[in-house]
Parts: structure tokens; sequence; C-alpha cells
């Protein structure tokens, strides 16, 4: 198995002065900048990496734990930027590899918010998360990948992306995704794959909120500010149990973020009737 090059083990518990980050280790570059708090009991998190990005071999693991109750916001400070897989023109490809482990016992409410992934020329990225919750616990997750730096021409111009999530309820898979890109091998943005976009946007929420009258709502709140002959091609489903996943293609990350925040916010209000949450960066 390759080596470790940076690491967050991390755990949280809940009191009665709200929720407290427990314990925790890492391992440079990956390291917790700190903890701050949100009106109400929730806890946000800031992660940060204190390298220029992912290079060839690395291996970053994260597991998080979140106890009884615990109330836990969790982002970081910028993109992740995968570089080149080899060092040298010539060399084999050498992946960057992410592994995220998240356990939320029962009754934790946890929002997993990364900033986007970006994929720099010649990058070769493979990610694992896997997620347990226990019953009556809520996860809300994100995320947007960026087909590189596209103001230096780059797009699509990395040689793999690979993905899979997998979430387990209550022991019970509920869910498992899969997603590789070769762009060398088969053209991303042609018709029947990205249809012409370039970037990808997700915003999953696992929960026994999650329903069919939550998804229509969705739905309808975002057609009157992000109409479906706009520049984003968006839609809404639910999962096979206690899951919905809003999915959205488009060509700019601020777009992508606008209507991902939108549905965000729109799932705070009406499921858990929690306020909009404004994220200091």
């Amino acid at each position: 198995m390759p080596e470790v090059t940076g690491a967050i083990a991390a755990e949280f518990t809940f009191s009665g002065d709200g929720t407290q980050l427990l314990r925790h280790q890492q391992s440079y570059p990956l390291k917790i900048a700190k903890t701050f708090r949100f009106d109400g009991r929730q806890l946000g998190v800031y992660v940060m990496d204190a390298s220029p990005g992912m290079m060839a071999g690395d291996v970053y693991d994260q597991q998080w734990r979140f106890g009884e109750g615990t109330d836990v916001f969790i982002t970081n400070q910028s993109y992740t930027k995968v570089h080149p897989a080899r060092k040298r023109e010539g060399d084999p490809a050498v992946p960057t590899r992410q592994r995220q482990t998240l356990h939320l016992a029962s009754g934790a409410y946890v929002e997993y918010m990364p900033e986007p992934l970006m994929l720099y020329r010649e990058a070769y990225y493979v990610s694992e998360t896997d997620i347990r919750m226990e019953r009556d616990s809520t996860l809300i997750f994100s995320e947007i990948v960026c087909p590189g730096r596209t103001h230096r021409g780059e797009q699509f111009q990395y040689e793999l992306y690979r993905s899979r999530l997998s979430v387990r309820y209550d022991d019970e898979l509920i869910f498992s995704a899969k997603q590789q890109t070769e762009p060398g091998r088969h053209a991303p943005a042609v018709a029947g794959r990205w249809d012409g976009y370039t970037h990808l946007g997700a915003l999953y929420l696992f929960s026994t909120a999650a329903d069919a009258a939550l998804a229509e709502k969705l739905r309808e709140r975002l057609e009157r500010e992000f109409p479906s002959d706009g520049s984003l091609y968006y839609g809404i489903s639910l999962t096979y149990k206690h899951g919905l996943a809003v999915s959205v293609l488009g060509h700019r990350v601020y777009e992508i973020a606008a209507l991902l925040d939108k549905a965000w916010s729109i799932i705070r209000s009406v499921s858990f009737h929690k306020p909009p949450l404004s994220v200091p960066k």
C-alpha cells in the first residue's frame, strides 16, 4: 500500500457547551487550521494543506468521527490542486490518492463541504470516500471538479480522474457511486458524456429527511433562480434510500457553487430549520 504523505484523524463530541473537537492527530502538510463556532451550537472546522498541492505519489488520508448529537461544518481553505503525475517526461505515471472516512454516530449532523478539486495537466487522481452513518444521523456532502487551469488553456488535459463514494446507513449500503474519466482515451466533452460542459458539481443529502417533498421543493425554488434554459444543466433525484442528490454541469466554478449553495440553504431551512450559513474564507 502506498505510504501516506499527509493525514488527519479527528473525533468530535457533544457536551452541554456544544460540539467540541475531542482529539485529533495530523501530519504535514495537512492540519486543522482552526475551529470556530457559528451562531447556535454548530462547530466550524478549517482544514489546511500547507503544501503547494498534491504531488505525484502523494497519499492523503482523512478520518473523521462524529459523536452522538454533534453538529459540525468542515471545509478547507483553498482548492485541492493535483499536480502532474510525472516528475520528468517519459516517466511512468504515479497516481495521487486521497482516502476519506467519515463515521457519524446517532443524531450527528455533519456538513462536509470542501473547496473544488483542480486537476492540472497530466494529473492522475484517485479518490475513495467511505461513509458510515448510524440511525438518525445526517450528512450534507458537496464536491466540485475542475478540468484544469482554464486561464492557462488547460482543459481535460489530466490523465485520469477516478472517484468512489460509498455510504452505509445503519449498516445497510444505501448509496454507491463510481466515476472514471480518462480524457486521453474518451473525450469527456462530447455528447453522451459531458455534452460540451467542462465542470462537474454535486450536493448530497443523506438523511431520513431526504424525501420526494424536499426534492420537489428544491426543483421549484432552484428553477426560479437558475432557469433550465440557462448556462447550467442540473437535476435533483432521490437515491435508493435516505438520500438526495443535486447534480450539475457547467462551465464556471462560481456558477456551479452558487447553485449548490442555494440548494444547501434550502435544505438547511426546509428540513432542519437552520438559517443560511455564512462561512468566512
